[in-house]
């Protein structure tokens, strides 16, 4: 009985500290964002905007934070994964093809995930260097490079759907919890709150940007950050006999 028992305290802790890094990982996935799509024009002190693709602000900016955007999204989607990790153990007593389900497109949004924050952040580095070479030429070989691998990057929209899918399917279930808030601890409907609260929020350019380009790694952290106040500091997982 007490081995069972400091063998479920050891799984909390360890699925506690999976969440930290998944925690972690979406921090550095903002940054990453900020990196990538965030800009403070001269002429509008204090006000960010950001650029659409093959934007001429590419080329007003040192090169170096467009490596150290792209090294963080690297960076982050790896620790993200521990985060859908620990999600995937929490249903270990719950539908065994949902789970492959969500493992699979877990797996499929973090590797393709991982590709389009490199393409993206080389077809920002390509056309700052080569815009002082030739503006024309810079536009053309960064949208032939960006759109070469932009399809396969559509792969890690249909795994972030599937995931989220399955997640919403688990707490209408009351896999986790039988509160009905809780249909709501979502990736994809996170994001949809989101966007319609800077819709309600006077308009700012700050937060817009931030929004439109932080607002996946704003949802997956609010995500597993509920997910370890309750499963965890809660003893939840442990009471509910998960393991």
């Amino acid at each position: 009985m007490k081995k069972n028992k400091l063998q479920k305290e050891y799984k909390d802790k360890t699925l506690a500290m999976y969440f930290k890094i998944a925690i972690i990982g979406s921090i550095i996935c903002f940054v990453g964002d900020m990196l990538l799509g965030c800009f403070n024009p001269s002429g509008s002190k204090g006000m960010a905007k950001f650029f659409p693709a093959f934007s001429e602000e590419w080329s007003e900016v040192n090169a170096i934070r467009f490596v150290f955007g792209g090294i963080c999204g690297v960076v982050a989607l790896l620790l993200i994964f521990w985060g859908f990790f620990a999600i995937y153990l929490l249903m270990e007593k719950w539908n065994t093809l949902y789970r492959k389900i969500f493992l699979i497109s877990s797996f499929v949004f973090v590797a393709v995930g991982t590709l389009y924050h490199c393409v993206f952040a080389i077809t920002a580095w390509l056309y700052n260097r080569l815009t002082n070479y030739n503006v024309i030429c810079a536009k053309q070989i960064s949208e032939e490079f960006f759109f070469t691998f932009i399809f396969v990057s559509a792969l890690a929209a249909v795994g972030f759907a599937m995931l989220s899918f399955v997640m919403f399917i688990a707490a209408i279930k009351g896999v986790w919890s039988t509160a009905k808030w809780f249909i709501w601890v979502n990736p994809i409907l996170v994001m949809m709150l989101s966007i319609v609260l800077v819709k309600l929020l006077p308009q700012n350019a700050v937060l817009t940007g931030i929004f439109d380009w932080g607002q996946q790694s704003i949802s997956l952290f609010v995500v597993f950050f509920i997910f370890k106040k309750m499963y965890l500091s809660k003893g939840i997982a442990k009471k509910e006999n998960y393991f």
